[in-house]
């Protein structure tokens, strides 16, 4: 059996071996079902020694779990997870989150506003970042400096698999950028036929009108898309 204990001695859980693999499968195991901090933010340790993610659970141990606090860390380390997040560097990016590292914002003084670090990979199609991120705790919906959403920016540029990760993360599939725009819109307007459909099976709102007055069918006939216009009309919309 594993054992785990806070540093005060409550007991946290008991599990037989075969239920887990590693360490990570461990902390995963905590935090999906005892509300734990996501892995990034646990340390387990055993005699006096912090176990790596990677180590293997094949013998009976007593286990001390501690929280940890995010590292506020340099400007400059958190500018590299924010490159490495949009360049799809996944090592880099598990390496920082392990510190751990605020998944969620990047101050840039430059812009002079917050930049979300998970739709910053979205907007890249870095689905492997974004699933990773999302894991971390990054907050599905937190929008970028010009109000878009993780999924708003996965949609206007047609990473599907990025779209069918936020929406299976519970994204807020109606969230409006600044210009009233939703996600919908925006893959009408470019064209993209799976994300748009995974929009509409996520319950997208199909006659949402942007501050312009512009629907989704309205963006798909501006942008010469005869078969986004098929799919929206098929699936209800007002024409």
């Amino acid at each position: 059996m594993l054992r785990v204990t806070l540093l005060s001695g409550e007991e946290v859980t008991s599990l037989p071996l075969t239920e887990l693999s590693d360490v990570k499968a461990l902390k995963q195991r905590l935090h999906q079902q005892h509300g734990l901090p996501p892995r990034f933010r646990q340390r387990l340790l055993h005699e006096d020694s912090t176990l790596g993610d990677d180590v293997q659970l094949d013998s009976a141990m007593d286990l001390q779990l501690l929280i940890v606090d995010f590292d506020k860390g340099a400007e400059v380390v958190r500018l590299d997870l924010y490159d490495a997040a949009g360049l799809g560097n996944l090592t880099q990016v598990e390496r920082m989150l392990q510190l751990p590292m605020d998944p969620d914002i990047y101050e840039d003084e430059f812009v002079q506003g917050q930049i979300s670090i998970l739709s910053h990979a979205s907007e890249n199609g870095q689905a492997d970042v974004v699933q990773l991120l999302l894991e971390a705790g990054a907050d599905k919906n937190l929008c970028d400096m010009h109000g878009c959403s993780p999924l708003l920016n996965a949609a206007k540029i047609g990473h599907t698999p990025v779209v069918r990760l936020l929406l299976e993360a519970g994204a807020l599939v109606d969230l409006p950028n600044s210009g009233g725009r939703t996600a919908l819109m925006c893959a009408a307007s470019e064209g993209h036929q799976a994300v748009l459909q995974l929009l509409l099976e996520a319950g997208a709102h199909k006659d949402a009108r942007d501050n312009r007055g512009n629907t989704a069918l309205i963006y798909s006939a501006m942008g010469g898309h005869a078969r986004v216009a098929e799919l929206l009309l098929e699936a209800g919309a007002d024409k």
